[in-house]
């Protein structure tokens, strides 16, 4: 496949109209501090093709905006901030960064969010220039790490070039002469008025009822081609993937067929497929560095339903769509099984994403994001450290996945209800602190991700597990060629016994040793027959047991006190 390293007219008209990364209003201190970006980056290092390698990660979710001010002095997160802020991160043990939204927008207030593209090919000038993002993916590259980008193909802006020249305009979004009867929101709900706005061809259409934003019409085979344009200039450049926006509403064919339909599907595939094309060697050459190796790529949807199995088609066969996609199930079944000290949501869930995707692809789970779904842990559990621990251990050590929203693992707080909350500024602070503390939220966050990353059956197979509990216990296997490991929670307040029962079906060996990675045996280091007595659990604590195997490596740390 043929790549041009070159802007296409269009993006190259948005750039010069917007002034490149420079000043967005008449404050002249804007303009030298966020200059005009000049700089100009080649396609370049790509990771080795590690087939499957998203499989084995886990993912740290950074709100650029919020993380690490290196370059301006303003309070602003931005690119250098971040890679001066490597060691930290690969200290945690996250092996792949997703960033939110860098590119050229428009709204840049105090809740800058970077979902209303103002130019896909240019930086967001508070964040950098496109070689600050050029030198952290290869510094994050340099530590074998990968990152993935916020793809927004739905909509833009409605001050990009694209909307505001005629040229595109009319045919480049979706228009109707008058404000169609019968429409109402995506998901379901509102009036027309909502996603039908009054523009300088008619009404334009927007799927998040809002002025600044208008939806792409994705039957126009020029913004196709465009979009994957974008996709591999970024690609080519080094991104080991995306994360792609609000991939529901692509299409929309008709009053209340606005979300999951079959030209969607059509598109997504489409971008699949340049996606696999890195894993064939068909790269485009350049000078100076050497990209003949293959370099796998994965992209995962944000395809927002609380219902699972509304997620499935978007994981097509397994091998023409996503490789994963958000579980916006787990938080609430996180917190539920928590909360409610009941297992059953979650491994529900659970069964039901292993029964039902397709083999090679995973959930990406997460207990808190950006957007308004759930509060952060450290509020949503009013500050108590082992739910904490526990809600990071119910999703680092999941059957899926891993995502963790950064600033989760020092539990900062954020009250869903407004975004803003979500997305304030890193504690710094806490993180120094608690580096310090064995038994700090952070340190815990580091034991569950080591012993994930420590062990393939971690990775690998899920099993519901019985106990004598009931629902106040959880209980599962994790499975991979001859290793097992056991992780056994309590759900109540108060500490238990727990007896999990039926491991010799699932290939422990009966009365065989047990090795505890995580947490304490307390005297008890073999299984009587098929079962195991976890003995004196503290209050929602959660073990570790390596019960299977020959590749048990060490204790990481004792039960919470």
């Amino acid at each position: 496949m043929k790549r041009t390293t070159v802007l296409s007219s269009a993006a190259l008209f948005a750039f010069l109209l917007v002034g490149g990364l420079g000043c967005h209003g008449p404050n002249a201190d804007a303009v030298s501090r966020y200059p005009v970006d000049t700089t100009v980056i080649a396609p370049g290092q790509q990771l080795e093709n590690a087939p499957g390698w998203y499989l084995d990660a886990v993912v740290y979710h950074i709100w650029v905006k919020a993380f690490a001010d290196g370059v301006y002095g303003d309070g602003i997160g931005d690119l250098p901030g971040i890679q001066g802020r490597l060691d930290y991160l690969q200290s945690l043990g996250v092996n792949t960064l997703w960033l939110s939204p860098v590119f050229e927008c428009d709204y840049k207030g105090d809740n800058m969010h970077g979902y209303d593209t103002m130019d896909y090919y240019a930086i967001n000038d508070r964040f950098g220039t496109r070689a600050d993002l050029k030198n952290l993916i290869d510094a994050v590259h340099g530590r074998g790490m990968r990152i993935l980008f916020d793809f927004v193909p739905n909509h833009t802006s409605t001050k990009n070039p694209w909307f505001t020249n005629a040229a595109t305009r009319d045919s480049w979004y979706l228009w109707n002469t008058g404000q169609p009867a019968g429409w109402g929101l995506p998901w379901g709900g509102g009036a027309p008025q909502d996603v039908w706005r009054n523009g300088a061809s008619g009404y334009f259409y927007t799927s998040f009822a809002t002025d600044s934003m208008a939806d792409l019409n994705f039957y126009n085979p020029a913004v196709q081609a465009e979009l994957r344009k974008v996709q591999t200039y970024w690609l080519d450049r080094g991104f080991d993937g995306m994360r792609v926006d609000a991939v529901r509403y692509l299409c929309e064919s008709g009053p209340g067929q606005q979300a999951d339909q079959p030209d969607t599907h059509s598109q997504l595939k489409a971008f699949r497929s340049l996606l696999d094309e890195y894993s064939t060697g068909d790269l485009h050459p350049h000078p100076g560095g050497d990209v003949s190796k293959h370099s796998a790529k994965a992209m995962i949807a944000e395809a927002w339903t609380n219902d699972a199995s509304g997620v499935t088609p978007y994981y097509g066969n397994g091998t023409n769509e996503f490789h994963l996609c958000l579980d916006f199930g787990a938080p609430w079944a996180i917190y539920n099984t928590i909360n409610r000290g009941d297992a059953t949501q979650l491994t529900s869930l659970w069964e039901f994403e292993q029964r039902t995707y397709p083999a090679g692809t995973r959930s990406a789970t997460f207990d808190s994001n950006h957007d308004n779904l759930i509060s952060r842990p450290g509020t949503q559990y009013g500050g108590s450290k082992p739910k904490i621990i526990l809600a990071e251990a119910l999703n680092l050590l999941s059957p899926g996945t891993p995502i963790l929203y950064y600033g989760n693992e020092v539990g900062m707080t954020g009250q869903a209800g407004t975004d803003l909350n979500l997305r304030q500024p890193m504690d710094w602070a806490a993180v120094t602190t608690q580096a310090g503390q064995p038994d700090s939220i952070l340190s815990w966050c580091k034991y569950l991700i080591q012993a994930r990353r420590a062990y393939p059956a971690q990775r690998g197979g899920y099993a519901t597990l019985q106990t004598d509990a009931g629902t106040k216990a959880l209980a599962y296997l994790r499975d991979a060629g001859s290793e097992r490991l056991l992780v056994v929670a309590n759900l109540s307040a108060t500490p238990q016994t727990v007896v999990v029962s039926g491991l010799t079906t699932h290939g422990v060996p009966a009365g065989g040793p047990v090795q505890a990675v995580l947490g304490d045996l307390r005297g008890v280091t073999t299984l009587a027959g098929d079962t195991y007595t976890a003995t004196a659990l503290p209050a929602y604590g959660v073990r570790v047991l390596y019960v299977a195997g020959s590749g048990f490596q060490t204790t990481l740390h004792g039960d919470l006190p």
